[in-house]
C-alpha cells in the first residue's frame, strides 16, 4: 500500500492545502493520505485561530486520517517540528512524506541538505550567527543561495534531514508552493492566498474575501467563534512574565543569551503583544523566534521538560473517514492508538491535554480531549 503523510498546520485549512492533498494523492498514487497536524499552537509561534477539533473536521472532508503532531515538536524550531512529524508517520507506516515547497524540485533540496553536512559550511554558519545572523540568513549566506527565503524550503530541508536522523524508510517528494508568500498579510490576486492573510481576513471579520480562499463553512465557523490570535494571550503573558523571576524564566525552552533580562525589563512597558514584540525583537531575535519563545512561557515549556523528552510512541487521531479507519486497523496491534482520551491512555498525550485546556481559556470553548470523540467523516456529532 502507498500512505502518504504531509505534516501541516491547517491555520486555518483553505484552498491551498486542498489544492496540496489532491496533488499529494496524484503524484503518489495513495492507498491513505494522512495529515499530521499540530494542535492548538503552532510552528510559527501562535495561538491557533480556532481550534484542533475544527481544523482537523475540515481537513477530513479531504483526507483520511488527521493526527496531533504531539505539542513540545508542533511549537519547536523547524527540525524539531519535522522530527515529529516525520516519526508519526514512520508509526503510522507511510510511504511517502509531500510537502509544498517555494523551490519545488526534491533534488536540489537534497542536494542543500548534504551541502549543510560539511564541516566548512557548519564553521561559517556558526561564525555568521554569532554576527547576528538569523539561522535561515546564515545558511543562506553560507551555501550562496537564497533558497532558505522561503518558509517551507526550510521545513523542507528539516523533513529530509529528520528522515535520515530516523532512519525512516520513506520517500520525501515536494510540490511547488503557489500563491503569495506565506508570510503576506494582504490576500492574493490568484487562487490561493496565504494563511497568513486569512487568518488577518477573520479576525477583521472580512468573511465573504476570507471564503473566496477556503472552505465557506469553516470561515463562517471561524468568524462566528472567537478567533484568536497571540493579541489575545498577551494579558496572561504579561502577568506570568512579571511574576517569573529571571532565573524561572532562564530555564524557559528557547530562552538563551540573557534575553530573560530584554523581557521581564520591556514588558510592564507595554499593553499590546505587537508593541511589545517589536520592542523585544532585534536582529537576532526575530518575531517568529520571539512568538515560539512566548508561547514556551505560556505553556511552561522548560529545558528540562525538552531535555526529559522522548518522541511518544503514540499516535493521537483526531478525525478519520472510513478508508482511514480500515487503515488503523491493519496496523501492528501494539501501537498504542489514541482514538478517544480516557484516564487509561491520558498519560500518553498529557501536553496535549494541558494545552487544549490552556486553549480554551482564551477561545471559551467547553471542547476539551476527553469530551470530544474522533471526528468520524459523514457522521453526524451527538
Amino acid at each position: 500500500m502507498i500512505i502518504t503523510s504531509l505534516i501541516t498546520e491547517y491555520n486555518p485549512f483553505h484552498n491551498g492545502h486542498i489544492h496540496h492533498i489532491e496533488a499529494s494523492r496524484r503524484l503518489t498514487g495513495a492507498d491513505v493520505v494522512i495529515a499530521i497536524m499540530s494542535g492548538n499552537f503552532t510552528q510559527r509561534g501562535e495561538i491557533a485561530i480556532t481550534d484542533k477539533f475544527t481544523r482537523a473536521e475540515a481537513a477530513v472532508k479531504h483526507v483520511d486520517l488527521v493526527v496531533e503532531l504531539p505539542l513540545y515538536n508542533a511549537v519547536s524550531y523547524a527540525d524539531d517540528f519535522a522530527l515529529g512529524g516525520v516519526h508519526a508517520a514512520a508509526l503510522l507506516q507511510s510511504t511517502h512524506i509531500v510537502f509544498g515547497s517555494e523551490s519545488g524540485d526534491i533534488e536540489d533540496l537534497k542536494d542543500i541538505h548534504t551541502r549543510l553536512r560539511s564541516s566548512d559550511i557548519k564553521r561559517t554558519m556558526t561564525a555568521l550567527m554569532k554576527e547576528g545572523y538569523s539561522y535561515p540568513r546564515a545558511v543562506d549566506k553560507a551555501i550562496g543561495s537564497d533558497l532558505f527565503s522561503g518558509s517551507n524550503n526550510i521545513l523542507g530541508l528539516s523533513y529530509i534531514g529528520a528522515i535520515d536522523a530516523l532512519g525512516a524508510d520513506i520517500e520525501p517528494l515536494t510540490i511547488p508552493r503557489l500563491g503569495n508568500r506565506f508570510d503576506d498579510e494582504n490576500l492574493s490576486e490568484s487562487r490561493f492566498s496565504s494563511a497568513t492573510s486569512l487568518r488577518k481576513a477573520l479576525m477583521e471579520n472580512r468573511l465573504t474575501e476570507a471564503a473566496r480562499y477556503m472552505p465557506k463553512t469553516l470561515a463562517g465557523e471561524i468568524a462566528n467563534g472567537t478567533p484568536l490570535s497571540n493579541a489575545d494571550i498577551f494579558d496572561s503573558l504579561k502577568i506570568i512574565i512579571s511574576r517569573m523571576s529571571h532565573m524561572e524564566l532562564r530555564g524557559i525552552y528557547m530562552m538563551t543569551e540573557g534575553l530573560e533580562h530584554r523581557i521581564k525589563d520591556r514588558v510592564r512597558h507595554h499593553n499590546s503583544y505587537d508593541s511589545f514584540i517589536n520592542d523585544v525583537k532585534t536582529k537576532r531575535y526575530t518575531r517568529t523566534r520571539l512568538n515560539r519563545l512566548m508561547i514556551s512561557i505560556l505553556l511552561n515549556i522548560t529545558k528540562d521538560k525538552m531535555k526529559d523528552y522522548v518522541l511518544p510512541d503514540a499516535v493521537r487521531v483526531l478525525a478519520m473517514n472510513r478508508t482511514g479507519q480500515e487503515y488503523l486497523r491493519q496496523l501492528p496491534e501494539d501501537l498504542e492508538i489514541i482514538t478517544n482520551v480516557n484516564s487509561k491512555n491520558r498519560n500518553s498525550v498529557m501536553p496535549e491535554i494541558a494545552a487544549t485546556d490552556i486553549y480554551n481559556v482564551f477561545s471559551g470553548s467547553d471542547r476539551n480531549d476527553f469530551n470530544t470523540p474522533v471526528i468520524i467523516a459523514g457522521r453526524t456529532s451527538p
